[in-house]
């Protein structure tokens, strides 16, 4: 094929590593008459210069003042996982690639299925690439919303479509904050709901144990719950919720029984 003829670069960190098959491109002399030989790629996590350049759709051999950059850029924007691309001559015979890739920001429910979604709202795959690390792949699922996709008489919602609901909105906004702010104690989460306008539903990882929590004041309630914790864990064996709603007092609940704690 002709890819395996144009060289690729991609760095990561200060470091440029060059697939083995292009270093007898990368050490020729370099072209005279602003022929395409080489592309650089920066900002790769999860997709590799393969897929950059088989998307690109660029050549060996291409003018680099005649490549279209808008429409090279465009090409790499329809990308799943390309948030923005960014495209530069470098005379006399490269291009510099700089990418912003899309990040899982959590996991939704979806048509029975679980896709992953990032911060903006956008539905991404939901299978695993081989680069994720697992760390990135411990992420709550978000239940519940009255998802809307921008055509209603389109098939099931794909990857690449914005996902257009109110209610999964602002839950993508508190989960920003708590997990920016708390992002150690906001990994108990395995799953979160909207709770009517203003509030959340929580599943913590584990047990299962629901917490009711209203939006506000973020780190301010995070706080108090996981202090919170230890005491009811202590005083309710069998904790069914526990309820943050209510100023000034919590209510948790256990079976049939509830209690509140001032």
């Amino acid at each position: 094929m002709f890819f395996a003829a144009l060289a690729v670069v991609t760095f990561a960190a200060l470091a440029a590593v060059a697939w083995p098959w292009a270093q007898g491109i990368l050490a020729a002399p370099p072209s005279e008459d602003f022929t395409l030989a080489a592309l650089e790629v920066k900002g790769l996590r999860l997709l590799n210069g393969d897929d950059i350049l088989e998307a690109s759709g660029l050549a060996v051999g291409d003018n680099i003042f005649r490549v279209d950059l808008n429409a090279v850029a465009l090409r790499l924007d329809s990308l799943v996982w390309v948030k923005r691309a960014r495209i530069v001559r470098k005379p006399p015979d490269r291009l510099a690639i700089t990418i912003l890739e899309r990040q899982r920001f959590a996991w939704v429910e979806l048509d029975g299925r679980i896709l992953g979604i990032d911060a903006e709202g956008v539905l991404l795959p939901g299978a695993e690439l081989e680069r994720e690390e697992r760390e990135i792949l411990d992420l709550p699922v978000l239940r519940g919303a009255v998802i809307g996709v921008p055509n209603l008489d389109s098939p099931a919602a794909m990857p690449g479509q914005i996902l257009a609901d109110s209610s999964l909105a602002l839950v993508l906004e508190w989960w920003a904050e708590a997990a920016a702010l708390e992002p150690a104690f906001s990994r108990n989460f395995s799953e979160i709901r909207p709770l009517g306008a203003d509030a959340v539903r929580l599943f913590m990882v584990g047990d299962g144990l629901e917490v009711r929590m209203p939006m506000d004041r973020v780190q301010e309630r995070l706080g108090v719950l996981e202090e919170l914790m230890g005491r009811v864990y202590r005083e309710c064996p069998d904790p069914s919720y526990v309820d943050l709603r209510y100023e000034g007092q919590v209510v948790v609940g256990n079976g049939s029984t509830n209690r509140k704690e001032g």
